[in-house]
């Protein structure tokens, strides 16, 4: 659904002119890296988050049921199984999309519901929970043994004032945030003894961040002006912002404004991307993009075949135009090609006769332009930097009829190989990433059965535990056993193989390591550390000399994981969320909108909670972040 294989929604995100997509929750036991891959080739960064259902909704098990809320046996085995199933590189290194961890959206509506209004115990309830989990995931990194450019956490707050704190109780969103402020620097008030130093771990890696659909001209007196005080050196950002009624024209260039005239507010996150039908009333109001009764494709979710519907942008009355275009106004982005939302896209169409005649029914040169390009990828070969006027031009060709049909292009591209693509003698035969894992692990099970020249019961442990890395190892080393010549034919695996150019499988995280002849593959996993930093070095194997290099963890807490904020402004996106939105409000009417969140998400399935990062594209988030990268890489 978010790949360009399928509905395209990460491209349609970059259209508009966002820069991150952030994700509410996901089932850890899934693979997110090809959906970092993808992100990371649109130039996204991702928010990560971790799911309400540690906290509060498993049963038995929750922290807030059976654990007091010190959420620490609960979050870490989560996490830790995050970082190995894509959140981490082989190398021990985060992915370089991951800019933010969210420890939970809106706690102090959750851990307990009655933290903001229900006395003077709530706050320190919610305090610990927080803790406790950011202490967890420290531990799990450090366990890990992570090394290299490390990512920032935050919780993301409600908007609501939280009259039962004990630092700003007539604010909005600041009591929460000063509340976690005390708790990080003294959390034994809390109940709570860290296993790791959080204090610094928390002046080093935080950002806080809330949630609010209050109009721009609230900002500035209601909130900026006082965190600023209170809170000199530490980034904020709203994780959800979107004014129903306003001009979003207006609304959203004025509170980008706000962001560049000051420095600690890296911007706003727009929500939402799609409309919210399983909610009701004008829960259903933020949503861009509805859907339409068409469907485009159908993809494979925990065994069941789900239709994935043609997408629809929602107005803005107010702006007088579709609230898309109203977003890539503002934010910049290129804008959205509307006429082709429900068309099938090159990338997911078969690469044969069918799917030429799909492509050249669709009377654009663009498409038939990515299904040449396509079939070039497919050769192991990549269109020169300079020739990309030279690729409309030959697929215009075929859309006027002037240039035959679909063997002449094969037979053009592939047999006389023009000077204007460039061929790879490092091209590969690897996993074709818009293939489904199911379709992956049958041509694995297949080559297995018939490979001599190597045996799969010895895989690297870089490639081991996802299926695209290990089918990346098993295909190329098939492909060069049979001395196979020709690509399209020999290196398909019934349409789970693509031969690549090391330029393409170079973006894959991992499978330069896993490819045949590649960069480094070793047998032995380095050594994980069960607390605090690692003294030994990490030693890798390369194909030609060998080296050591000791490895730098979490821990570490050193200035390099520290930065002042840029201050220019851009843009963001986001992804699912489950609960409502929260206005600046009276303690009274918070616990009733409190009370109508968990009520709505009550019935709601374990499994459509645990939404794996590679579906939940439900929401947009368009955050202005700096340009200007900190230290830790945002």
């Amino acid at each position: 659904m978010w790949g360009r294989s399928g509905r395209g929604d990460l491209h349609v995100m970059k259209q508009l002119g966002a820069n991150m997509v952030r994700l509410y929750g996901n089932n850890p036991a899934n693979d997110h890296i090809n959906f970092l891959d993808e992100a990371s080739e649109e130039g996204l960064s991702v928010a990560v988050g971790m799911s309400d259902w540690p906290y509060y909704q498993m049963t038995p098990g929750s922290c807030l049921r059976d654990t007091d809320l010190n959420c620490f046996t609960q979050i870490k085995p989560l996490y830790a199984e995050n970082l190995r199933k894509g959140f981490l590189r082989p190398d021990g290194t985060y992915h370089p999309a991951l800019k933010y961890m969210n420890i939970l959206n809106e706690p102090d509506l959750k851990v307990p519901p009655t933290a903001d209004n229900g006395g003077p115990e709530g706050p320190l309830q919610m305090g610990r929970a927080l803790i406790s989990a950011f202490d967890a995931m420290l531990d799990a990194e450090a366990e890990a043994g992570v090394t290299g450019p490390l990512i920032n956490f935050t919780a993301t707050f409600s908007y609501a004032i939280c009259s039962s704190c004990s630092t700003f109780n007539n604010k909005p969103a600041l009591g929460q945030m000063a509340q976690l402020h005390d708790a990080m620097h003294n959390p034994e008030k809390y109940g709570y003894t860290p296993k790791h130093n959080i204090t610094a771990a928390y002046e080093a890696r935080f950002t806080h961040s809330f949630n609010t659909q209050n109009p721009a001209t609230d900002l500035q007196h209601q909130f900026l002006d006082d965190y600023t005080t209170y809170f000199p050196t530490t980034p904020v950002y709203i994780g959800e912002y979107h004014r129903v009624p306003a001009d979003q024209t207006d609304d959203l260039g004025m509170i980008l404004s706000l962001a560049a005239q000051n420095p600690l507010f890296l911007g706003i996150s727009f929500f939402q991307y799609q409309v919210a039908y399983w909610k009701a009333g004008p829960e259903r109001d933020f949503g861009m993009f509805g859907l339409s009764s068409a469907s485009l494709v159908s993809m494979d979710y925990f065994g069941q075949t789900y239709d994935v519907h043609c997408l629809e942008p929602q107005p803005n009355p107010k702006s007088n135009m579709f609230m898309p275009s109203a977003l890539a106004q503002v934010y910049g982005g290129p804008a959205v090609n509307y006429s082709a939302l429900c068309l099938p896209s090159p990338e997911g169409v078969p690469l044969n006769l069918d799917g030429y005649k799909e492509i050249l029914s669709q009377s654009s040169v663009t498409q038939m332009a990515g299904f040449v390009e396509r079939f070039i990828h497919h050769l192991g070969a990549t269109v020169s930097a300079d020739a990309r006027g030279t690729l409309q031009t030959f697929a215009q060709g075929f859309m006027d009829g002037d240039s035959g049909g679909f063997e002449e292009m094969a037979s053009e591209l592939g047999g006389s190989r023009p000077s204007w693509i460039n061929f790879d003698e490092q091209g590969r035969c690897v996993a074709d990433r818009s293939v489904q894992p199911s379709v992956i692990g049958q041509a694995i099970g297949w080559v297995c059965t018939q490979a001599t020249s190597f045996t799969c019961d010895d895989i690297p442990w870089q490639c081991e535990g996802n299926p695209y890395r290990i089918a990346d190892y098993v295909f190329s080393r098939y492909y060069k056993e049979i001395g196979a010549s020709n690509p399209l034919v020999d290196c398909s695996f019934q349409g789970a193989a693509i031969f690549a150019s090391s330029k393409l499988y170079g973006k894959w995280t991992g499978s330069s390591q896993c490819v045949e002849g590649g960069v480094t593959i070793t047998t032995t996993p380095p050594p994980s550390t069960t607390a605090g930093p690692s003294t030994e070095p990490a030693t890798t194997t390369s194909a030609a000399t060998s080296s050591t290099e000791p490895a730098t963890t979490t821990a570490a807490l050193t200035s390099a994981t520290t930065g002042a904020v840029a201050t220019s402004s851009t843009s963001v996106v986001e992804t699912s969320r489950s609960g409502g939105h929260h206005d600046m409000t009276t303690a009274t009417t918070t616990g009733s909108a409190t009370a109508k969140f968990l009520s709505s998400a009550s019935p709601r399935s374990a499994a459509a909670l645990w939404l794996p990062s590679s579906v939940v594209l439900l929401h947009l988030l368009l955050l202005a972040l700096p340009v200007a990268a900190a230290p830790f890489g945002l």
